[in-house]
């Protein structure tokens, strides 16, 4: 019955006629179609403003957006998607999120949507696109902002003479941008220094540390441990469904080495609390982190003096992805001037200047164009060339908590064994046999997966 009214309503959708542009502009207030869009507080948001209002402009269509606490919104939406109240037309879903919505009917698939529209999928990054828009041959909305980690520095420490006379001479080889999770490893525990100590060759008043990392009780610290899980050929979730405990245990081991070379607070933050350290000089380098803050870390050129940012991929070419999927709601009254919402905020021209205004872009088109890579543009997209990369690296990457329907019941827990490790409360092995006996918990036994 569910498929049955799914598959009505996208029928009516497809079918309904919109005013032309020219029209819609002359459109009065009171003709206008009501959608709601629910989405994430902030600046997500905020640099949004000025599309939404160039799509009503275009469009006899009136959008009212609804922000909500990243911490909340998951829930609110799954309780309208559930009561099918039909209070939110498009939804904003987390990469971990998207199978259970269209396994369970939430969302409307946009496949016979875009069927005229095929340059505008294939101008998706590839990588990001099979994570975020893609399931069971299906495409369900378009990822309007990227997270992607990568890999961010004090490039000027690692270019100092004096500090790389000092690492070769103690580790056997130059120091650089690590290749490896062992180098950075290496790294972490060198640049770590206490108040009194020098750091290029100047006396340090307070202590300084080898890595900032995001080991607070949020869920960003299965995020930074994804990239090490990948490395090993591993994945939260094994083809059977299970959880690999061997594998995790080894990430976690490899993560608590680290924290070592961290500040004490690495144990109460996440993305913010890591930035924070790095414009007060704190930190040396991040973990696998989310590259979406690169103007935010680039401010340390500003804070701390001499310093100069630098961006890479993360070590073994391996992070986590992730984007905000655009998605349309079953029950929505307008998934029509829904869908063209999503398809215009998703787009090349609204994505353009969403990368101006400092958002991540999710399109190769605005990720490769020269005028992003400009050196006036380097506070706001310096990471561009760098995502590129990644994507182009991780080409063909799956994960398969991304594709089952319980990925986001599984990635709303996994935190509270993780991070209890990570504090010293449990060990690596009884953190990873924790998640495992959770995970078949919430799944009733082997996890289904469906790509």
């Amino acid at each position: 019955m569910k498929s049955m009214l799914k598959k009505g309503l996208l029928a009516a959708a497809l079918m309904a006629s919109t005013a032309p542009a020219a029209m819609a502009q002359e459109c009065a207030d009171a003709d206008r179609v009501p959608i709601t869009w629910s989405t994430i507080a902030g600046f997500y948001t905020d640099a949004m403003a000025e599309l939404v209002s160039g799509f009503e402009a275009g469009h006899c269509v009136k959008v009212n957006v609804v922000n909500i606490d990243n911490s909340q919104l998951y829930n609110k939406q799954v309780i309208e998607m559930v009561g099918q109240t039909g209070a939110y037309d498009v939804v904003t879903l987390e990469t971990s999120e998207k199978a259970e919505f269209a396994e369970n009917g939430f969302i409307l698939p946009m496949t016979e949507y875009f069927a005229d529209k095929k340059a505008q999928l294939d101008d998706v990054a590839p990588t990001l696109a099979a994570l975020t828009t893609q399931y069971k041959d299906d495409v369900w909305g378009l990822p309007y902002y990227t997270y992607t980690a990568g890999y961010i520095y004090r490039a000027d420490l690692f270019d100092d003479p004096t500090e790389k006379e000092a690492f070769k001479k103690r580790f056997n080889y130059d120091l650089a941008v690590p290749t490896t999770w062992a180098q950075h490893r290496d790294i972490a525990e060198f640049f770590t220094r206490k108040a009194g100590e020098t750091l290029k060759g100047e006396k340090l008043t307070k202590d300084f540390y080898g890595v900032g990392l995001m080991a607070g009780p949020f869920p960003e610290i299965q995020d930074e441990m994804s990239g090490v899980l990948w490395s090993q050929g591993a994945d939260w979730l094994t083809d059977e469904g299970k959880v690999p405990v061997d594998a995790v245990e080894k990430a976690m081991n490899d993560y608590l080495e680290l924290v070592k070379y961290a500040p004490p607070a690495a144990l109460t933050v996440t993305y913010d609390g890591v930035m924070n350290q790095m414009k007060d000089g704190q930190i040396a380098q991040t973990y696998s982190f989310f590259l979406d803050q690169w103007p935010n870390a680039v401010q340390t050129e500003t804070s701390v003096a001499g310093a100069k940012m630098g961006v890479a991929e993360a070590p073994e070419k391996k992070a986590y992805i992730g984007g905000f999927l655009l998605a349309v709601s079953a029950s929505s009254a307008h998934p029509k001037e829904a869908m063209d919402f999503v398809a215009h905020i998703g787009g090349h021209d609204a994505q353009m200047e969403f990368a101006k205004a400092g958002g991540t872009s999710t399109l190769m088109s605005v990720l490769s164009d020269p005028a992003f890579a400009a050196p006036e543009s380097r506070g706001k997209t310096g990471h561009f060339s760098t995502l590129l990369e990644i994507f182009d690296s991780m080409k063909g990457f799956r994960s398969n908590l991304f594709d089952t329907p319980f990925g986001a019941k599984i990635y709303n827990t996994m935190q509270i064994p993780l991070q209890s490790a990570a504090a010293g409360q449990i060990s690596a092995r009884q953190a990873a046999e924790r998640l495992a006996v959770e995970v078949e918990k919430i799944c009733g036994g082997p996890c289904p997966i469906g790509k």
